[in-house]
């Protein structure tokens, strides 16, 4: 090799790229060396210590061994299909830019990662990381819509996901024993999720290598994870939920069972594995862009876990394949059912806090004042109950379910009788809005319940949104259907009781169901044991559900009718009769329409007559109008 030519190493599937090296105005300045004719004698051709090479990943990996012994520095020349290497190295898509930076550019020092001797070119994998090890570049310029679709393609792997029981050990021989579904090593930025994560901790000769560990506690929590990796910005400075962060010079990873070790995408064994860094091993000519975080060698090693397992409990639970709700730790359960146990007491608190709520709820509906029965919500304690017999029902825990049931029996008992008294006493019956309000019970009625125990068993189970659970008392409004169903009671109406305490019963099944539902969520009992549990809770809410539905049916028709007839025009005996201000009220299977009539003059008995037949042929159905005339002129 002439002293003055560099040499230009190339592979198989590089001929593109010599084509147009060959016609670059370098190009006199450098010799094309076959890479099986490089491998064997590589001094020959590193007289000028700058070597450019464009060939297979596996085959650069060979040329850097060789660089780190025979101390040449390299340029690289990416294949077109090499997208990998351009952005871990912030390399151009261009290969006259790449030659020219190579041939203009100082070489500088980088560190090298190497697994078992081998070195790593962009990341080494252990098990499974999704979506840590795929390249940002990939999502990032891609449309919502494309990236659901990555979603849902990394979703269908989720079944084979499971945890790994892992030994890990650093450089200053701390010693971690966690589980997590896999490991992502890497040394420097490589634009992928998992660099990005670390992207403020990452620096190119800092003589250290990071570790990522991913181990959310279910697939649920896996599911979380890769929305956010997918659709959000990591906060700088913060590792996301389930992920742990270690960093150090060397680590040593073990596993029960073995794991695949991939490197830049090559599965090259299993575990035990040994990663390393080789502080400054080889020079290398990058753009400027890859060297803004350059620094010098740190010798802080950082251990970041998080909320990772390290407990025996956790890691004994979590190692096996990823259950599809989080499990909740024993500490967890103890501290929130000892909190549960308290309040599924009768105490007397409870009975005079339900006695004072109810007959303030009954005065506020007999006021027909909305801001009286708000009042009485915030007073009410029944949710608390409530909330304590769903976990009594999702775990079977005979002592919280009976201990609950018998204080939510106690609850609506005292709140019957007190409001049916009130109502004895009081010298009138007037069924006032906030009344009727409630004798209407409908799915939308149990959707409302269905949120309001969700909200509720979330609350319970975080200390920091506790005070949000009078909130749900508000919207779920326990004990003013109790009320009415007392006041009916009072006034001997069966089917006003029905309808308000059907209300009631509602809200009590809809909060039972959705709330032991959170609680199987959050991991406070394992599927097997919440089975018969989530069970009985479904089918009270079905049992429920049938009766809302002809509720919400009627809803639906009366809807119609009211919709049909609003602003109709009836012509009787010549004159136009305008119908507005429609309500609707069923008597005895009877439908009692109250309106207002738009009329030139009143009507005579005839034309009422009239009036009334044509209503009742228009809605096909037995009807009694009530009405009130108003004269235009």
């Amino acid at each position: 090799m002439q002293e003055d030519k560099i040499a230009f190493i190339y592979g198989s599937g590089s001929e593109e790229v010599v084509e147009k090296a060959k016609a670059h105005h370098y190009a006199s300045h450098l010799e094309f060396i076959m890479i099986e004719e490089f491998m064997l004698h590589p001094e020959t051709f590193t007289q000028n210590q700058k070597v450019l090479i464009c060939a297979a990943v596996e085959e650069i990996k060979r040329v850097m061994e060789l660089a780190e012994e025979c101390t040449f520095s390299l340029a690289f020349i990416p294949q077109a299909k090499q997208t990998a290497l351009r952005e871990s190295f912030h390399l151009s898509s261009s290969v006259d830019e790449n030659i020219t930076l190579a041939m203009e550019s100082e070489a500088k020092d980088i560190d090298l990662l190497v697994a078992g001797g081998k070195v790593v070119l962009y990341s080494a994998q252990i098990g499974d990381t999704p979506p840590l090890s795929y390249s940002t570049a990939s999502y990032e310029k891609k449309s919502f819509k494309e990236r659901l679709l990555a979603f849902f393609d990394i979703f269908k792997k989720f079944k084979n996901l499971h945890h790994a029981k892992l030994a890990l050990k650093t450089k200053k021989s701390e010693e971690i024993v966690t589980v997590a579904s896999g490991i992502v090593v890497i040394e420097h930025d490589n634009h992928t999720f998992a660099s990005r994560v670390i992207k403020e901790e990452l620096a190119i000769n800092d003589g250290q290598l990071s570790a990522l560990l991913i181990s959310p506690p279910s697939l649920m929590g896996y599911v979380g994870f890769l929305l956010k990796a997918l659709f959000s910005k990591p906060k700088k400075g913060t590792l996301p939920k389930h992920v742990g962060h270690i960093k150090s010079e060397r680590l040593e990873v073990e596993s029960e069972p073995p794991l695949e070790v991939r490197i830049d995408g090559e599965v090259v064994g299993m575990t035990p594995a040994i990663f390393e860094v080789l502080p400054k091993a080889i020079k290398v000519s990058l753009p400027e862009s890859f060297w803004e975080k350059e620094s010098g060698r740190v010798e802080k090693e950082t251990v970041k876990l998080g909320s990772l397992p390290t407990s025996k409990e956790a890691v004994s639970y979590q190692q096996d394949k990823l259950p599809f709700f989080t499990h909740a730790s024993e500490e967890q359960y103890q501290s929130l059912f000892v909190s549960l146990r308290d309040e599924a007491k009768a105490s007397s608190t409870f009975m005079t806090l339900i006695l004072l709520s109810t007959l303030l709820a009954t005065v506020g509906l007999y006021l027909n004042s909305s801001s009286v029965i708000i009042g009485a919500m915030l007073l009410a304690p029944l949710m608390q109950p409530i909330v304590s017999f769903s976990m009594g029902v999702l775990r079977r825990n005979q002592n919280i379910f009976t201990l609950s049931l018998q204080t939510i029996m106690i609850g609506v008992a005292i709140a019957l009788v007190s409001s049916a008294l009130f109502a004895l006493v009081m010298p009138f019956e007037t069924l006032t809005n906030e009344m009727q309000g409630r004798l209407k019970p409908s799915l939308l009625d149990l959707i409302v319940a269905l949120i309001s125990g969700i909200a509720a068993a979330y609350a319970k189970n975080n200390e920091k949104i506790v005070g949000s659970l009078v909130g749900v008392s508000i919207a779920v409004a326990l004990v003013p259907p109790i009320a009415v169903a007392g006041i009916g009671l009072g006034w001997m109406n069966w089917d006003m009781f029905y309808h308000a305490f059907l209300l009631f019963l509602t809200n009590f099944a809809g909060i039972v169901f959705a709330a032991s539902m959170i609680f199987l969520i959050q991991g406070f009992s394992p599927i097997k044991e919440a089975k018969r549990g989530i069970l009985f809770s479904l089918i009270g809410a079905l049992i429920i559900s049938v009766p809302l539905y002809y509720s919400f049916k009627s809803m639906r028709q009366d809807a119609l009718v009211k919709s049909e007839l609003s602003g109709k025009v009836f012509s009787v005996q010549g004159s136009d009769i305008i119908m507005e201000d429609v309500q609707l009220l069923h008597k005895n299977g009877t439908m009692h329409i109250k309106c207002d009539l738009l009329v030139k003059s009143h009507l005579s008995e005839s034309e009422k007559q009239q009036l009334h037949i044509m209503i009742a042929k228009e809605l096909d159905a037995d009807v009694v109008l009530e009405a009130t005339q108003r004269v235009m002129f």
